[in-house]
């Protein structure tokens, strides 16, 4: 009997120890995944998987901080406006194709990515979005312990801005808008490829860009390339070379034989050079020179990587493609 008792309170004590370890490891992971949120918040959020791991947000944010101009876009196009969002870049200054959705939100600025963390506490924010770039590397340990913080990938997906349209959507609970999105996306592609084959005749387009006094082709792995290369008429010249944008020079200015060619400043400054251009002798041996369609664009929206500027590009392609067909 003595045995017994013996070795049911041996049993009990390891009992109560292993319960313990269990307990302690979940409390851990809890910690981890829910950035710190009390026990009282953990009852009203749910767990969303990202870059980081795993993270508890609440059910129904209320103000959203985003830490990168994709992911502000992002969520705009989801119909979800965050409080505020951080501007890193001189280019992403200009989004007037999106203005008026932007009205309200506070538009804060920083440089190379340093986001100001007395503001961001200031804020109040519930829940904070960023995506996974060298700029930010540093910024997640920080904010997650201002906020529940996700993640989204960028550098993971080659900066996929259909996937993370659908990301963003998944995270803030709105799968179907986002698919709604992307669907809304194609059938306007669909529509100019038989708009274009209605007229039984090949298209090729290129968008090139002016940067530090050169003139820049992009190609299939750039936004713009990777718009028109989904309608099927991105001009494949250089493509010997890879699919990364293509620093050109004056030169090889002739071997643009595209029917229509797009060009964008990166700056107001690049306009002078644009006009320099338009001044050379083989400037005017271009096809799309030849044939009057050549057009000036916004940068913002043709290097936008986001589903408005998507659409912007295929409003803009819809008002000039016209001219051709």
């Amino acid at each position: 009997m003595k045995i017994i008792s013996h070795r049911f309170i041996i049993l009990f004590l390891l009992g109560i120890l292993i319960f313990t370890a269990i307990w302690a490891g979940s409390e851990s992971f809890t910690y981890e995944a829910t950035n710190s949120i009390s026990p009282q918040q953990i009852a009203k959020c749910r767990v969303v998987r990202h870059v980081k791991g795993e993270t508890c947000i609440p059910l129904n944010p209320q103000r959203i901080v985003t830490l990168d101009f994709n992911s502000f876009a992002a969520l705009l196009a989801l119909d979800t406006k965050p409080i505020a969002t951080w501007i890193t870049t001189e280019i992403e200054d200009d989004f007037r194709y999106f203005q008026e959705k932007a009205n309200g939100v506070e538009i804060l600025r920083s440089s190379s990515g340093r986001i100001n963390l007395e503001k961001l506490v200031l804020l109040h924010p519930d829940l904070i979005i960023v995506i996974s770039h060298p700029v930010f590397k540093e910024v997640y340990k920080y904010a997650s312990q201002i906020a529940p913080t996700v993640v989204l990938p960028w550098i993971e997906t080659r900066g996929n801005w259909k996937q993370h349209i659908q990301d963003a959507a998944r995270i803030l609970n709105r799968t179907e808008t986002g698919i709604q999105l992307i669907n809304h996306y194609h059938q306007r592609v669909h529509k100019l490829k038989q708009r274009i084959s209605n007229h039984h005749r090949e298209i090729r387009i290129s968008f090139a860009y002016v940067a530090g006094g050169r003139l820049v082709i992009t190609r299939q792995q750039s936004f713009a390339g990777g718009v028109l290369n989904d309608i099927g008429i991105l001009n494949p010249i250089f493509v010997e070379s890879g699919d990364n944008d293509l620093p050109i020079s004056e030169e090889l200015l002739p071997k643009i034989d595209s029917d229509i060619l797009f060009v964008a400043p990166l700056r107001k400054d690049d306009n002078s050079v644009i006009k320099q251009l338009q001044q050379k002798p083989l400037w005017s041996k271009l096809k799309a020179v030849q044939q009057n369609q050549v057009y000036l664009v916004d940068f913002s929206v043709w290097r936008g990587l986001n589903i408005l500027a998507a659409q912007e590009m295929l409003n803009d392609l819809d008002k000039y493609i016209v001219n051709i067909t």
